[in-house]
């Protein structure tokens, strides 16, 4: 990785990047110790021929170039000749770059949304205090440089003393905090300490500032306090905490400060763990919740941010999995059974897949994915055997449960893959949490819970598709061509509908047209196929990445966004349970349905094809599989797999859209014009087109009532610049943005 500095902004911060990454190197004086080198000695870094000071295989060495820019190692053979052997590197490796190509300063790293995203004054005062301040502002934490715009004298007072900031630095790292001192300071710090917290950090040592601030009182307090506000930026308290000699234990005010205390009774719940799993059920949801309430004071300690209390912490989810998997879900009918699922029975799953989520891999990932098997399998499996049941009733038709998805006029239609429905609940929050308003529904998947079967059903081109005479792969045909109904003939079809069809990163405005809209998004399936129980770390992201389409459709006009899916998944650590099924009697078999072949009889649930009720499909009883191992599927019958959300999304008020239709150029002016539906809304130019601060028009500009404006670039030194015309509501919202080249013509 290399690390280009034009104008060596970073160079303050490298000695301390290089005691947190032994694998930083720097192009200078040669002084191996300090991990600096000229070009060649970097390149023997590289190639791993200097074993005493290279980094280990496997571990990616970052070279730090400071006066060296992105642009003099792309000059290729205009590139000075001492620094020649580098250019090679950045095809072997990564240049670490913002995403106009150009090097990170700080004040981009600090401003730029993809990086901290701070808001931050652009005066020049304000550019100096902050480099003066930078070794110091490293290790601030970053959630109390957001929410305000910061300005030189907030940088300024960062270097002014600050007492007990300086006394937890030295209380972690004493000798570090010394050798940074002169005799000068080094005499203020002692004075202080004599003053405030009435110790000699030269005589008594870090033993009685930890004495001290185990039993707490007075100044001490205050220093406890800001310890737990960021406990991370003073690693070594924690060990000197361990070292402290309580006077009297029963004494002690606040026992939340003995780590040893936390690591005892982290051991004490990890050996109840280790037993549950040997419990029934029934005991195994009592104990969890039993543990619960004696374990969960300790996930407000300062420990539990450290991450080492890690078992109270997957508590909580587990004690919410423990509740609600103590009754199967059940009711007198496959769709009641649906709605209780829908309402709350989600609630479950969701638990489930947070406690999985909670620990990192290792030792501990494995005692939780045990104890998570033993609470959850039970539940699946027996609410699995009664919705099964309740659909193999005499009379009873699936392919009657389920509902299809039609086109809407002026609503975008935005398939989730493998949206499950406690996925959709907790999308439905985050979308709520933004504004939006959401009308959460469900439907039943067909079946089998296949993408091939369900997708044409949850688009507007199930008209356009007809069943076939075999089942072997679950799709249906395209009706007018005989062909297989995969996704771009779907696509096709819809388009014929007058569906107007989107890319993944397209967001076009309604055109008004009756057919609506349709895109895709997510890829929870794919990733579940090929992460298993790993999914759950994935999750996350993929709500996030929901969230944002949903917003991105609305904002560009649309009046209401449909979000649907094909099919939901069953998800167990350790594998779903091994189901056998002779070949001989299927013409298709997949981990949780297969083709039945012709008038053989497997000793298992059959089920109707829903494009051809003919046929029929096998299905393993309660949440088996057919293949062994298998941790993540779908195809089967179960509340997980056919319940799925389908949730219509509208703007808390009524919408507000725009479209930039025109950028042009006259020097370094530019002039836009707008459509849109409402007067009032404002017109900026902006290095990055989410972030106000950015801003590099002499002011924005309302737009007129002709539908433009013109808008000035403040400062020459732009010129050439890649930004972004950004059009934005009252509240700030951005509505629509266009990419131009500051004084370019377009």
């Amino acid at each position: 990785m290399l690390w280009t500095d034009a104008d060596g902004q970073w160079l303050p911060l490298i000695p301390t990047l290089q005691k947190a990454l032994p694998r930083l190197f720097v192009l200078g004086t040669f002084a191996p110790e300090d991990r600096s080198g000229p070009v060649i000695w970097l390149r023997c870094i590289v190639e791993r021929t200097l074993p005493e000071v290279s980094p280990a295989e496997g571990v990616v060495p970052i070279l730090y170039l400071p006066k060296i820019s992105r642009q003099d190692l792309r000059a290729a053979g205009d590139c000075p000749a001492h620094l020649q052997p580098l250019i090679e590197l950045q095809y072997r490796g990564a240049v670490w770059h913002q995403r106009n190509g150009r090097d990170w300063t700080v004040e981009a790293f600090l401003t730029s949304d993809d990086a901290l995203g701070l808001d931050i004054a652009r005066d020049n005062r304000t550019r100096d205090a902050m480099l003066r301040a930078l070794p110091l502002l490293a290790t601030e934490p970053v959630a109390g440089l957001r929410g305000r715009r910061l300005e030189a004298d907030d940088f300024d007072r960062l270097a002014i003393g600050d007492p007990v900031r300086d006394l937890l630095t030295w209380l972690s790292d004493a000798e570090a905090f010394q050798e940074r001192c002169d005799v000068g300071r080094w005499a203020t710090f002692r004075d202080v300490c004599l003053r405030q917290f009435s110790f000699d950090p030269d005589s008594d040592g870090t033993q009685a500032a930890a004495d001290a601030l185990l039993h707490g009182g007075g100044k001490w307090d205050e220093v406890w306090q800001r310890f737990c506000d960021a406990p991370r930026l003073y690693p070594g308290v924690s060990a000197a905490l361990r070292q402290a000699r309580p006077r009297d234990l029963l004494g002690l005010a606040d026992h939340s400060r003995r780590p040893g205390l936390n690591e005892e009774q982290e051991d004490k719940l990890r050996k109840a763990l280790e037993a549950l799993v040997t419990l029934s059920h029934a005991e195994a949801c009592d104990k969890i919740v039993a543990l619960d309430t004696e374990h969960k004071e300790r996930r407000g300690w300062v420990w539990a941010q450290l991450g080492e209390s890690p078992y109270s912490v997957a508590l909580e989810p587990l004690g919410r999995l423990a509740k609600a998997a103590k009754s199967a879900l059940g009711g007198a009918s496959a769709e009641v059974m649906a709605a209780d699922y829908a309402a709350s029975g989600w609630r479950c799953d969701r638990a489930a897949m947070e406690a999985l989520a909670t620990i990192k891999p290792g030792p501990q990932n494995g005692l939780v994915t045990k104890v998570v098997r033993a609470l959850y399998e039970p539940w699946l499996d027996r609410s699995a055997r009664r919705f099964q049941e309740l659909l193999s009733l005499p009379g009873i038709d699936p392919a009657k449960l389920t509902t299809a998805v039609n086109a809407e006029r002026d609503t975008c239609v935005v398939f989730a893959d493998g949206l499950r429905f406690d996925v959709g609940a907790v999308l439905q929050e985050r979308l709520e949490a933004q504004g939006f308003r959401v009308r959460m529904s469900h439907r039943i998947a067909p079946f089998p819970t296949v993408t091939a079967t369900a997708k044409p059903v949850a688009s507007p081109a199930l008209g356009a598709c007809a069943g076939k005479p075999d089942a072997d792969d679950f799709a249906p045909a395209i009706a007018s061509s005989g062909q297989t109904a995969n996704a771009s003939r779907l696509r096709d079809a819809m388009a014929r509908a007058g569906v107007e069809v989107l890319d993944a990163d397209q967001s076009t405005m309604a055109v008004g047209g009756e057919g609506g809209g349709w895109t895709e998004t997510g890829k929870l399936d794919a990733l579940g196929h090929s992460l298993d129980a790993l999914l759950v770390r994935q999750i996350e992201p993929e709500i996030d990445a929901l969230v944002d389409r949903v917003a991105s459709l609305l904002s560009s006009g649309w009046t209401r966004v449909r979000v649907v899916t094909d099919h939901g998944w069953l998800l167990l650590p350790g594998g779903l349970p091994k189901v056998e099924l002779s070949p001989h009697l299927v013409a298709t078999k997949w981990a949780r349905c297969a083709a039945v072949k012709g008038h053989s009889t497997p000793a298992m649930p059959t089920y109707p094809w829903y494009w051809n009720p003919v046929l029929r499909i096998a299905s393993p009883p309660g949440v088996g599989a057919f293949m062994a191992n298998t941790e993540y599927a779908h195809g089967g019958v179960s509340l997980q797999e056919c319940v799925i959300p389908d949730m219509i999304v509208e703007r808390g008020e009524e919408a507000t859209s725009a479209a930039i239709t025109e950028v042009t150029w006259r020097g370094m002016r530019c002039r836009v014009a707008v459509r849109t539906n409402t007067p009032g809304v404002m017109v900026d130019l902006r290095l990055n087109w989410k972030q106000a601060a950015s801003s590099i028009a002499a002011s924005a500009k309302e737009l007129a009532t002709n539908g433009e404006t013109s808008l000035a670039v403040s400062d020459d030194k732009h010129e050439g610049a890649a930004a972004s015309v950004v059009v934005f509501d009252a509240s700030g919202r951005v509505l629509d943005y266009k990419p131009t080249t500051v004084g370019e013509d377009q």
